[in-house]
């Protein structure tokens, strides 16, 4: 890719962002389940490799290749979800469904408006990950 378009790497990856979105995008478009991302070829910069990992997660992929065994524990730390995040989930979805009981469809959750689209999101992630 940096070839074909002609961008100069750099490990910030500022250069590829609006590419990596595109492909995201398609992919997300196409229906394509859990999508992933490129690689770090700095083999030993694992602090690069998370930075990396979690704007890629920021952008919405699920997870990204490895090149080598010293970055999957940190490509799965980075795209698992914590303890902390799978509850967040649970109560949303909680929070949802006992408003939407009541005939709300929207509503403050821990100082945000949430609804159904949220909801729907917590509980694929939920699902995925054996808590649903």
């Amino acid at each position: 890719m940096e070839r074909a378009v002609g961008y100069r790497w750099s490990p910030q990856g500022t250069e590829t962002q609006a590419l990596r979105s595109r492909v995201l995008l398609d992919v997300r478009a196409a229906g394509a389940p859990y999508p992933v991302t490129g690689l770090w070829t700095h083999i030993a910069d694992l602090t690069g490799l998370r930075a990396f990992a979690e704007q890629n997660r920021a952008l919405g992929y699920d997870g990204m290749m490895a090149i080598h065994p010293t970055h999957v524990p940190v490509i799965n730390e980075v795209f698992a979800p914590t303890p902390e995040e799978l509850d967040r989930s649970a109560r949303l979805v909680a929070a949802v469904e006992s408003a939407q009981s009541a005939g709300t469809g929207a509503l403050t959750f821990e100082g945000q408006m949430v609804d159904e689209a949220m909801a729907a999101t917590a509980r694929a992630v939920l699902t995925r990950h054996g808590h649903a």
